[in-house]
């Protein structure tokens, strides 16, 4: 079986969950042999880090826990959520977890959110129901 040259893993500089490339193996001093261990780099910063394949396979065969619809808070706009915190999405039926919070330019609050089914994307929250209809209607339509 041919071997991979990418795998998802969290980055220990940029701390994000990226894609790493295989850069090369470490082999034994003085033989051919294989050590045990390989030199990924970080697709998003380029730092190089040395993993033990065992842990690699481990890792590939189902560490990631899939998220209960059940112990999920329900997205809306309205409400604040904590880095780490499990969302469900009604309208696109999905669950994910909060990884990111940024202020917007105009000051409103938005979190990233890495969905399982959609990947990552970024959502609205702690806006007031007052403000809702005041965004909606000041978007020009085209026709």
């Amino acid at each position: 079986m041919a071997k991979t040259k990418y795998i998802t893993y969290e980055c220990a500089y940029c701390r994000k969950t990226t894609k790493m490339e295989l850069v090369g193996e470490m082999q034994v001093e003085g033989s051919e042999e294989p050590a045990g261990k390989v030199w990924y780099r970080c697709t998003r910063c380029k730092h190089t880090a040395l993993f033990e394949k065992q842990s690699l396979s481990q890792s590939k065969k189902g560490d990631q826990s899939k998220i209960d619809k059940a112990s999920c808070v329900p997205y809306s706009r309205a409400s604040v959520y904590k880095l780490g915190q499990s969302i469900y999405h009604e309208e696109w039926d999905d669950v994910g977890k909060v990884t990111a919070k940024q202020k917007t330019s105009d000051g409103t609050q938005s979190i990233t959110v890495s969905f399982e089914k959609l990947g990552e994307r970024r959502l609205i929250e702690n806006m007031p129901q007052s403000a809702e209809p005041e965004i909606i209607e000041s978007v020009p339509v085209q026709v």
